[in-house]
């Protein structure tokens, strides 16, 4: 079944109807008829099935008929923060598999071995819309602009309670409690001794781990990391 992101699919609304250009032109790509399903996500946490409802020259009329209470989102907020890569393709696909992946949050760093220090952020937003939909996400991740690691851990870094940090020194991947959880994958160069020190100085606990028994790529290590971290949330266990 197709997934389309429609942003202006309220919380109780019942029918919704599109009408600029670029929507127009992906439906009738998707040659969708009168009655058919097809899946629609807010980007905000509500994914429902709908069906065509309506269809002419200026606009599409879709009726929800039910709501995914079971979207396959992960039980805690997972946010991942990485370095700028040189390649805008490499980076472009580490984004869309953080999507894939079910991340919430992406924020782009700025490191001392960064060497692109800016990134089109339209256009990666456009990436991150496409990868929702492939998905089936409920929830389109925030991408947060360019910044650097001190302001990533004073200004993102409270928002989490555990911080991931993929290292080739580091130890073996363990259980995380269920907590929302930020993932910190470096740049190309990898991190400078001050970097890894002001992650190692947080006030977040650190879990540092080896996802390999050599150097990985910064996307490769992303997509490892994000599947170890998936699978090693477990539930918190129930207050006595």
């Amino acid at each position: 079944m197709e997934c389309l992101y429609v942003p202006e699919l309220g919380e109780e609304a019942e029918t919704v109807e599109l009408s600029d250009a670029a929507r127009l032109r992906h439906i009738r790509a998707l040659h969708l008829r009168r009655g058919e399903p097809l899946l629609l996500s807010n980007g905000r946490g509500r994914l429902v099935q709908a069906v065509v409802e309506q269809l002419r020259s200026d606009a599409v009329r879709l009726r929800v008929r039910a709501r995914l209470e079971s979207s396959g989102e992960l039980p805690v907020p997972v946010g991942v923060a990485l370095g700028i890569l040189h390649e805008r393709e490499r980076l472009e696909f580490a984004l869309e598999k953080a999507v894939e992946l079910g991340v919430r949050e992406i924020a782009l760093l700025r490191t001392q071995y960064t060497t692109v220090q800016t990134v089109r952020m339209e256009r990666l937003q456009r990436k991150l819309i496409a990868a929702l939909e492939q998905s089936h996400r409920a929830w389109l991740p925030t991408l947060l602009p360019p910044m650097s690691l001190q302001e990533l851990l004073s200004t993102v870094a409270p928002r989490y309670e555990q911080l991931v940090f993929p290292e080739l020194e580091g130890g073996v991947p363990t259980p995380l409690p269920a907590r929302p959880t930020l993932l910190l994958v470096g740049p190309e160069g990898g991190w400078a001794e001050p970097e890894r020190r002001a992650v190692g100085d947080c006030s977040l606990p650190v879990f540092c781990w080896r996802l390999a028994p050599r150097r990985l790529r910064s996307e490769t290590a992303l997509v490892a990391a994000l599947a170890l971290v998936t699978a090693a949330l477990q539930p918190e266990p129930p207050a006595q």
